[in-house]
């Protein structure tokens, strides 16, 4: 499967999540940027990189919802100083490194009494996906993922603006890796 497939699917999902979320107490989506800071991979430092992505997130009560996110990077989890490691199984040091990840959440939101600043906890699973040159260290790993933020809605109408930190660890026991991302975005609010 491509990674336009790939795209295309969890986008053509987010709509439909979109299209079904007028029921819901409140629901927003976000296009954030921000930047992912993985550590190492078997002894192979990596570099930090950009990352671009949206956010669908639904209330089904007050406190507690559900968030979907599609995040892609042009530069994912790259060599420091294309750095091929010792590995035997890597023959040339790789010049392109590209990802996405995708993931699902439970957020749970602590909205002050106007709701104008909604801290919020977050934990859930997805996947992480690196393609562009052979032999790159992550691969397709399921991933687990945790967090927090704050969300200011309705700013200006609809408009809002939220922050976001999150960590994911990415493989059990061989190649894994742990990554940070930091993210700034606009939210569009729907609902109550």
């Amino acid at each position: 499967m491509t990674f336009r497939k790939i795209f295309s699917s969890a986008f053509m999902l987010i709509v439909v999540l979109f299209t079904l979320a007028g029921a819901a107490r409140a629901s927003d989506i976000s296009f954030f940027v921000g930047a992912e800071m993985p550590g190492s991979i078997e002894e192979i430092p990596l570099d930090n990189g950009p990352v671009y992505g949206i956010r669908f997130g639904s209330n089904f009560i007050r406190y507690l919802g559900l968030e979907h996110t599609l995040a892609i990077s042009s530069d994912f989890m790259f060599p420091s100083n294309n750095e091929c490691g010792d590995s035997e199984s890597m023959h040339s040091c790789w010049e392109e490194s590209k990802g996405f990840i995708y993931s699902s959440n439970l957020m749970l939101n602590f909205p002050d009494i106007d709701s104008r600043m909604v801290p919020f906890l977050t934990a859930g699973v997805g996947l992480i996906h690196q393609y562009g040159d052979r032999n790159l260290p992550v691969g397709t790993k399921l991933a687990f993922n945790y967090g927090g933020g704050v969300k200011f809605p309705n700013l200006a109408g609809p408009l809002g603006a939220r922050a976001d930190f999150r960590g994911y660890r990415a493989g059990v026991i061989s190649k894994s890796v742990n990554m940070f991302e930091l993210s700034i975005g606009l939210m569009v609010s729907f609902g109550r």
